[in-house]
């Protein structure tokens, strides 16, 4: 099992803490005039965003602001939404604005942690999430933050004991479970991880991330009945929450293809594609499955999408140098390869922290 740089995906569904907690009000979404009232607003704001409409929200809550400049809970909920489309400047400005509003609150400051932490600025995250712990926060949020702050910046030991203590307080805190677990799994400690795993779902039985990982374990230990099983649980529950997750697709694939089940490999690999069209993992799976059929075109159009996807993925420029010998283009093919035995020479990580195979 390839060993990638750790990257976790921070589970900031709670982003605001109970004492700051964004309400926005329920309420009918339809069109509103100039004349709405801040509370037909904000329930319209509650709206689009449970319809996943961020801008349609983000254009509410400034109107909201427009009219109450000092109306917190709209601007948590302004941040938060800024934050979820990637923008990352504006998020930090209003988190700015609010901690001049209320220079002895922490909140906005965990905020500005959590916005660094997404735009890979490890060192003020961990500034400003320390500065929360010396002015009294000591929410588990803000610990997870500052823990996950010191394995990126190599601070192993830290990591591991800011972690466990949060485990100490609440053994139940699923999140802190799966963060310890991807961790023991970054550092090859796979039983110690799956062991993990395990309470994670015990915890929170539709973690479906957790039930990925755990398949990988199982796979890397010749445990395919459970690995397979893992994976389908995964699928399964990724599916009935309508989430967007294809990496436990791509492997699912990958281990029937390697069975010689390539007819079921494709079937997985198609639905992955269709489920996270973002992740490049899914194209090469489905390059290869069918690629062991045949050359068909479609072997072509996967690989050329992971490659866009993922610059650097080696793997997939060596299949798609192959496709083009396979079908009779030598001098492309000898390009590809040529670019494959580069990044080999000189490998380039995956953007997305996961291992490519």
């Amino acid at each position: 099992m390839v060993r990638s740089h750790l990257r976790f995906a921070l589970l900031l569904t709670s982003l605001v803490s109970a004492r700051g907690q964004v309400q926005i009000l329920h309420g009918p979404t339809e069109f509103l005039g100039r004349d709405a009232s801040v509370k037909q607003l904000t329930a319209s704001a509650r709206g689009s965003l449970e319809r996943g409409d961020l801008e349609g929200a983000r254009s509410i809550l400034e109107r909201v602001l427009s009219r109450e400049e000092r109306n917190k809970q709209a601007r948590l909920a302004l941040t938060d939404v800024l934050r979820r489309m990637k923008r990352w400047r504006d998020a930090a400005d209003q988190a700015q604005i609010l901690v001049q509003q209320y220079p002895s609150d922490t909140e906005p400051v965990y905020l500005l942690a959590l916005i660094a932490m997404q735009r890979g600025d490890p060192h003020t995250a961990r500034e400003l999430t320390g500065d929360c712990v010396a002015r009294g926060d000591n929410r588990p949020e803000v610990y997870k933050v500052l823990a996950l702050s010191d394995y990126l910046l190599h601070d192993k030991a830290n990591f591991e004991s800011k972690i466990e203590s949060i485990l100490r307080k609440n053994p139940r805190d699923a999140e802190a479970q799966y963060l310890l677990a991807r961790y023991l799994f970054e550092e090859k400690r796979y039983g110690e991880a799956l062991n993990r795993f395990h309470t994670v779902v015990a915890i929170q039985p539709d973690h479906y991330k957790a039930y990925y990982y755990s398949g990988l374990i199982y796979n890397a230990n010749g445990d395919r009945e459970n690995a397979q099983t893992a994976w389908m649980t995964s699928i399964g529950i990724v599916e009935r929450k309508q989430a967007v997750y294809g990496w436990p697709f791509a492997d699912l694939g990958r281990a029937l293809s390697d069975a010689g089940e390539t007819d079921q490999a494709i079937e997985w690999t198609s639905r992955g594609v269709r489920n996270d069209p973002a992740c490049p993992k899914t194209y090469y799976e489905h390059a290869r499955a069918i690629f062991q059929r045949r050359p068909e075109p479609e072997v072509k159009r996967a690989l050329l999408e992971a490659i866009r996807l993922d610059p650097g993925y080696a793997d997939a420029y060596y299949m798609l140098g192959r496709y083009y010998k396979k079908v009779g283009e030598d001098q492309a093919g000898d390009q590809i390869l040529d670019r494959f035995r580069d990044l080999k020479a000189h490998p380039v990580p995956s953007p997305y922290g996961l291992p490519r195979q």
